[in-house]
C-alpha cells in the first residue's frame, strides 16, 4: 500500500508540473510581462563586442534601417540580403524594433536578428517605449543612451521620442552636448535616433533649435541619422551646413549603405 501512495504521489507531481508549466507558458504571452526565461539579454553591447574583434580598413559600411515593426517577411529578406554583402560592418537599426512595446514583439524580432552574420545596434523608437516597452529596451538592448567608437567615429545613440514623455527632458540635451563634446581618441562623429527634429510634433518644438545647435557647433559632425519618417531623406533642413538623413522602414525593401571614409559619406540604396 505504501508504493501504491508513493506512485500516485509521483504521478501528481509530475502532472501538476506540466500544468504548472503550461500556465507559465500562457502568463508570457500577458502584453503586461516585462522579461521571460528566455528574454535576451544587453544586445548592443553584446554586438559592439563583436565589432571590436573585426579589423578595420580605411571605410565603415553600415546598413542603415529603420522600423521593423511587424514587417517580420520583410524584415527575414533583409537579413538574407545584409549578410549577402560582405563588406558591411555592421547594421545600424533606427527605432521602432515593435509595434506595441510588447515582450514578445521584442522576442520575435531579436530571433530573426540573430540570424545577422554582422553585429547590429539598434537606438529606441516612440513605439517601443509605449506600455512596459522602455523597461524591455534596457534589457534587450541596453540603455537608451549610449555612444560606442568604431575606427576613429564616434556614434551617439540617444532618445529622442519627446511625444512619449512629458516636461523637456527628451532629447537630454545635456547627455547629448556632454557626449559631443568628449572627443578623445574621436576624428568624426555621428549621432544615431529614431525621430528627427523636423517633420511633426513628435519631436518637443522647443527644443528642436537648441538640438540642431548642438551638431552645428561641432566642427567634426558629419551626420544625424533618424529613422521614424519612413521614407529615405538626406537633406540640411535647418540650412547650418548640418546633414540629416532618414531611413526607410522595412516594408519599403530599401536600406540605405552607408561608407563613411575620411569624414566623407558615400551612400548606395539597396534594394531588397
Amino acid at each position: 500500500m505504501p508504493v501504491t501512495i508513493g506512485k500516485r504521489y509521483i504521478y501528481f507531481i509530475f502532472f501538476f508540473m506540466v500544468f504548472l508549466q503550461s500556465c507559465m507558458d500562457t502568463w508570457e504571452n500577458s502584453p503586461n510581462q516585462k522579461f521571460g526565461s528566455d528574454t535576451p539579454r544587453d544586445l548592443n553591447a553584446k554586438n559592439l563586442s563583436r565589432l571590436s574583434r573585426t579589423i578595420p580598413d580605411d571605410t565603415i559600411t553600415i546598413a542603415f534601417v529603420g522600423d521593423s515593426q511587424r514587417f517580420y517577411d520583410e524584415l527575414e529578406t533583409f537579413i538574407s540580403k545584409a549578410n549577402s554583402i560582405k563588406e558591411i560592418d555592421f547594421v545600424l537599426l533606427a527605432g521602432d524594433i515593435t509595434d506595441f512595446g510588447l515582450l514578445q514583439e521584442y522576442e520575435w524580432i531579436t530571433d530573426r536578428l540573430s540570424k545577422l552574420s554582422k553585429p547590429y545596434i539598434a537606438v529606441v523608437g516612440n513605439h517601443d517605449v509605449v506600455a512596459n516597452g522602455e523597461d524591455i529596451f534596457k534589457r534587450v538592448f541596453g540603455p537608451l543612451n549610449d555612444t560606442f567608437i568604431y575606427d576613429s567615429v564616434k556614434f551617439i545613440l540617444h532618445n529622442t521620442n519627446s511625444r512619449e514623455y512629458t516636461g523637456n527632458n527628451v532629447p537630454d540635451l545635456e547627455w547629448l552636448a556632454q557626449g559631443l563634446m568628449d572627443t578623445v581618441g574621436v576624428k568624426y562623429q555621428v549621432a544615431v535616433s529614431h525621430v528627427p527634429p523636423f517633420g511633426g510634433g513628435d519631436f518637443n518644438p522647443e527644443l528642436e533649435k537648441p538640438y540642431s545647435s548642438l551638431f552645428r557647433d561641432s566642427p567634426n559632425f558629419i551626420v544625424s541619422l533618424h529613422g521614424h519618417a519612413h521614407e529615405h531623406r538626406d537633406h540640411y533642413p535647418f540650412q547650418d551646413g548640418v546633414r540629416y538623413m532618414t531611413s526607410h522602414s522595412f516594408d519599403q525593401r530599401f536600406f540605405v549603405l552607408l561608407k563613411i571614409a575620411d569624414g566623407k559619406i558615400k551612400k548606395e540604396v539597396v534594394n531588397y
